[in-house]
């Protein structure tokens, strides 16, 4: 039978004991104990099933800065209806609570679970709102509308900091607008105007990624980060896409699912944002478009999307696991 060293060209170390600082990934052979060693294993990142939504649909809003353990999916899309459905996630069950005032579809929303704002999307009259509702973990309220409504937008920050980003109002837009937790202002556009563009962070750190430039109707892999008061182009996405759902914040995000225009390709690749470039790390399960995001990059969240789907996925970033551990023992 062939030695280790012939099979994999490293040698393992023949200790008396345990090393006292080893380096992550590091394997021995303990002679004391007769045991093969190695300190740190890495566990790779993961999506698995979370519980389903009580009711499937696309294009909700989420409280953005919500997680993965108090999650908020609001309105949305269940063809031909628009219905004004709210559920709230624990971590493992969807429960119906009170509904939302302004029904709606193809919007944003930012905040938490208890103080969540949603602003824009498309509704039965007027097709394009400007309208603002606020949530305080019980009831909405009625806030401050947007100055440009539009839908197929983008949202970040909280429930009295938030930020508006990106849509059409017919056409596309790189209207961007700041809430003070009462009014919207105006503020710089969005370098590249987009539609169904996916946003995440804070309104002084946001990050706007992929969307389409219609005309010509085509998915786009820019991304840019907003400081508060200009958007910056940052690193461009592996995959153009659009109509993602999004975690986490701006110099550490995941985007994830969405579709790729021309030709409505529904994706499942995640894509993880150091804040200089994107990398690709564990698929979701269920390929779909207009699902919402919620959570961190170290346990994010997606739910609902396209065709009215009611799955829910909890991501679990890379970890390594620290601390000495025994492959084999003699």
């Amino acid at each position: 039978m062939a030695g280790y060293n012939t099979i994999r060209g490293l040698r393992v170390k023949y200790l008396s004991a345990d090393p006292a600082n080893p380096e992550d990934g590091q394997v021995w052979y303990n002679a004391g104990t007769g045991n093969l060693r190695v300190d740190g294993i890495a566990i790779a990142a993961s999506w698995a099933s979370g519980g389903n939504l009580n009711q499937g649909r696309s294009g909700m809003a989420s409280a953005q800065a919500g997680t993965q353990t108090a999650a908020l999916a609001v309105s949305g899309y269940v063809g031909p209806a628009i219905p004004t459905n709210v559920e709230e996630y624990d971590g493992a069950s969807w429960s119906e609570v009170n509904n939302n005032t302004t029904a709606r579809e193809s919007f944003a929303g930012c905040g938490t679970q208890p103080a969540a704002l949603v602003f824009g999307g498309s509704s039965p009259s007027p097709p394009v709102t400007v309208a603002t509702e606020e949530y305080d973990g019980t009831n909405w309220t009625n806030g401050g509308n947007l100055n440009t409504g539009r839908y197929h937008n983008a949202g970040a920050g909280l429930q009295t900091s938030g930020l508006c980003f990106g849509g059409t109002t017919g056409s596309k837009t790189g209207a961007t607008e700041e809430y003070n937790g009462s009014t919207w202002s105006e503020q710089n556009d969005l370098s590249v105007p987009r539609l169904s563009v996916v946003g995440c962070g804070t309104q002084t750190a946001a990050l706007a990624s992929g969307g389409n430039t219609n005309p010509p109707n085509a998915s786009v892999n820019n991304v840019e980060e907003y400081d508060g008061t200009n958007w910056t182009t940052g690193g461009t996405l592996n995959t153009a896409k659009q109509d993602m759902g999004a975690a986490g914040i701006q110099t550490n995000a995941l985007v994830f699912g969405g579709r790729v225009q021309p030709g409505s390709v529904l994706q499942t690749a995640t894509e993880l944002y150091n804040g200089t470039s994107w990398s690709t790390t564990a698929n979701v399960s269920t390929a779909r478009s207009q699902g919402a995001g919620a959570g961190t990059v170290a346990a994010g969240l997606f739910f609902g999307g396209s065709s009215a789907a009611v799955q829910t996925e909890e991501y679990t970033a890379e970890v390594v696991q620290l601390g000495y551990k025994t492959l084999t023992s003699s």
